[in-house]
């Protein structure tokens, strides 16, 4: 066998000498293909291949801190975009692109939002002798807040009267950050109105609040239990003065409301 080998290797060599074009063919593969080899492993020790990171989960963290996670990861990462929630806090990441705990490759971007650092301001509009529910309207869609609602004897009922922050009166067109609450001065006509308790128990805050205001009510102390970690996802489990079907209360009146987390009560 060995024998057979050799003749073969002695006459694949002579056939060399003799056809020159073979051999600088043959030659000129084998370098292509250990370039090719080489290339290869080039590509696998720059592109890290097999190698991952997962990615930190950046949701609730403050901006200033990202700098510090992302480097210590390997990572980049660009803003691009900016919401503004004011039930978050300012300058947090409310999302990110890769998800949390993907596997990507070291220096990849992470492309964030975040709730904006700044208060976006709008002009306080004229709402003067609307409806109160189209007042309510109004407010809500730039963002504003509707606070207490002051009844004052007047031919108007339901109409807007006034306006105020924090007792100070406003003007039309004046710069105000949006979340600012609003309170309004409403007529009440010339006689004792009064309407039936609504029943506010499961809802949260807001959708007690739009309730309340557009009954001409107001929201009055708020106790929250003490899971409540977060008050947007607490639920109203109790209240006072109570529902029932015959019990009513004058416009302008107020009601307590009592907050657990949703999941103590479904």
């Amino acid at each position: 066998m060995y024998k057979i080998i050799k003749s073969y290797l002695l006459l694949f060599l002579l056939l060399l000498n003799k056809r020159p074009f073979i051999k600088h063919f043959l030659f000129a593969f084998l370098v292509l293909f250990f370039l090719f080899f080489i290339w290869l492993k080039f590509l696998n020790f720059y592109t890290l291949h097999d190698k991952y990171i997962k990615v930190p989960n950046y949701i609730g963290v403050h901006i200033n801190n990202v700098d510090s996670i992302t480097s210590s990861n390997k990572l980049r990462y660009v803003v691009i975009d900016t919401i503004f929630d004011r039930e978050r806090r300012r300058g947090i990441v409310v999302n990110q692109n890769p998800a949390p705990f993907s596997d990507v490759k070291r220096k990849r971007r992470i492309y964030l939002t975040i709730n904006s650092l700044e208060s976006r301001k709008v002009l306080f509009p004229n709402i003067y002798d609307l409806s109160l529910r189209q007042a309510i309207r109004e407010l809500e869609k730039l963002g504003l807040e509707i606070g207490k609602l002051h009844y004052r004897a007047d031919i108007a009922t339901n109409k807007i009267l006034d306006y105020q922050v924090n007792g100070i009166d406003i003007k039309i067109g004046q710069e105000l950050y949006v979340g600012t609450i609003i309170d309004l001065i409403v007529g009440k006509g010339l006689s004792n109105q009064d309407v039936v308790i609504p029943n506010l128990v499961g809802l949260n805050r807001v959708e007690a609040n739009i309730i309340l205001k557009t009954l001409s009510l107001n929201i009055g102390s708020e106790i929250f239990n003490s899971s409540v970690f977060d008050s947007t996802n607490a639920v109203i489990y109790k209240q006072y003065p109570i529902s029932n079907s015959d019990d009513r209360i004058n416009i302008g009146s107020s009601i307590d409301l009592y907050f657990k987390e949703s999941s103590e009560i479904y």
